[in-house]
């Protein structure tokens, strides 16, 4: 990739120099006449706006030098000419090595950094009449802009890399976790109510759920999971990360908490909602790491009129949730406030951030009509203030309470290449009452279905899986018996969505792992619907 990104740059410039060459007859001629041919010169370099050209002499002094960069900069760059190149370039021994070997007839092509500006130099010998080389000609390229956009893209492959390999990891993960709910669950129906085992089981449950939500949350934050706005509690959500937070810090950094007993639900996505605070408090932590201090967490409920929000002039007027974040550490400079949100933007050192946090809680509270502030001053740290409207009580949707789990004497096939699955689906929907058929082979399945496809009325089938995926298996069945009803299950597909699996008349669309009352739920849903089921 360097290599091919260098080849480029070198076409770049060659166009250049060709287009200057055009002009060599003035070039090779005496310093006078080359001084009153400027005029071509510059009209040469017109075209390259990031770029100037100059003519240095054996001695290494400039002798002409235009083009647009000084333009840019408001600087004359004839106060160049009679210079030595340190004094216009910089002192660079590399680059002055590569002058010499010019003088010896040798085109070279290098790159500098000076001042943290990125240069790219193309020199070529500039030929007298009598075969000698008294001076060269040096076209300047001002790439700056142009690396940072390759950092860019380097970072953003390397966020891909990290999505795709999260991708990855969330579909094995998230069949480990459902047979570990899954049996966790039937060990728990088959336990004493109130026993000592029961309550162990519902920390396994807890825990087995909070693992379930950090990899939505992983799959979110690398930008594989579509986002999903429900009127949500923040509270819960709040109370829940810091549990999370307190065992990543050191005891030298205290965490304070002023979380509000209830406040009004948003309009949000819970997982979008923890990373908007593990975001902050990763920031916050940065900031005390090497003296430690004190990290305050609260959440409240403010009223906002419009004078308190002149400086967020795209905002209504409202009751609204306030997240704040708040730490001890030294604050942050005003050059740097100013940068704060931008993409990429960071000031940690190499491997502690992507200059992505916080350009993604700006663009995720902007996406929910609030709005971000920071305070901020050195020497008495920091403060990130998010604010959320509330949603009015009148348009959260009315929950379907389920008093009793649902059960059924339907005949369901049910398919996944991991048979520890199987297992746990044949003793789990048996338990609800259903006569189950089992297949860990996606072939097998789908010829068990062809010899008897009115056997079965109900198809549950997972979507990854070896020789045939479960998107492919619901199509042929589909075209064997238009009328059967078919959930498809996935820990994580690149592939399939419930939006295209709906489309090819798949009835539900689920994510692994479900629990044993979703599950039975789903499977009434599907049925009780079937118009051609008795």
């Amino acid at each position: 990739l360097e290599r091919t990104i260098n080849k480029g740059k070198e076409d770049e410039l060659d166009q250049m120099v060709n287009s200057l060459n055009a002009a060599s007859t003035v070039l090779s001629k005496s310093l006078s006449e080359i001084q009153e041919n400027e005029t071509l010169l510059i009209k040469v370099t017109e075209n390259y706006p990031n770029s100037y050209v100059s003519i240095i002499e054996k001695d290494f002094t400039v002798a002409l030098i235009s083009g647009q960069e000084f333009k840019k900069q408001n600087i004359n760059p004839k106060q160049f000419v009679g210079l030595h190149i340190d004094n216009v370039f910089g002192n660079h021994t590399i680059a002055s090595q590569y002058y010499a070997k010019t003088f010896k007839g040798e085109e070279q092509f290098f790159e500098l950094v000076t001042n943290n500006e990125h240069q790219l130099f193309k020199t070529v010998p500039l030929q007298a009449e009598d075969g000698s080389i008294p001076r060269i000609l040096a076209v300047v390229e001002n790439i700056t802009e142009r690396k940072k956009l390759e950092d860019r893209l380097q970072q953003s492959q390397k966020m891909e890399a990290i999505g795709t390999l999260a991708g990855g990891i969330a579909h094995d993960f998230n069949n480990i976790l459902a047979a570990i709910l899954g049996y966790a669950e039937m060990a728990k129906d088959d336990s004493q109510p109130g026993s000592t085992v029961a309550k162990d089981l519902d920390k396994v449950l807890e825990a087995g759920n909070r693992a379930k939500d950090l990899v939505q949350q992983i799959l979110s934050f690398s930008r594989q999971d579509e986002t999903m706005s429900i009127p949500v509690q923040p509270v819960s959500i709040v109370n829940e990360a810091i549990k999370m937070l307190r065992p990543s810090l050191p005891t030298t950094i205290e965490i304070n908490q002023h979380i509000a007993s209830t406040t009004c639900p948003v309009f949000a996505d819970p997982t979008q909602i923890h990373q908007i605070l593990m975001n902050l408090c990763t920031n916050a932590f940065h900031a005390m790491e090497e003296t430690g201090g004190k990290l305050d967490i609260s959440l409240k409920e403010v009223t906002l009129s419009a004078e308190d929000l002149v400086q967020e002039p795209n905002t209504e007027p409202g009751t609204f949730v306030q997240l704040s974040v708040c730490d001890s550490g030294p604050g942050i400079t005003p050059d740097i406030k100013a940068k704060i949100f931008d993409p990429y933007f960071t000031t940690k050192e190499a491997g502690k951030g992507t200059g992505m946090g916080l350009a993604i809680v700006h663009g995720i509270v902007k996406n929910y009509g609030g709005f971000i502030s920071l305070y901020s001053e050195l020497g008495e740290g920091t403060a990130f203030h998010v604010f959320l409207p509330v949603i009015e009580k009148e348009v959260l949707p009315e929950i379907e309470v389920v008093k009793q789990m649902p059960v059924g004497r339907d005949r369901i096939l049910f398919i996944d290449d991991e048979e520890i699955l199987t297992e746990m689906g044949k003793d789990m929907l048996e338990r609800l009452g259903y006569h189950v058929t089992v297949r860990n082979n996606s072939i097998k399945a789908l010829e068990t279905f062809q010899n008897q496809p009115d056997q079965f009325d109900l198809i549950i089938t997972d979507q990854t899986m070896p020789g045939m995926t479960g998107a492919d298996i619901a199509r042929r069945m589909i075209q064997i018996r238009p009328d059967i009803p078919i959930i498809l299950c996935t820990g994580y597909s690149t592939i399939i969505s419930e939006e295209k699996a709906k489309s090819m008349g798949i009835k539900e669309f689920a994510l692994k792992p479900l629990s044993k009352k979703d599950l039975a739920v789903l499977i009434r849903k599907v049925l009780d619907n079937n118009p051609n089921q008795s």
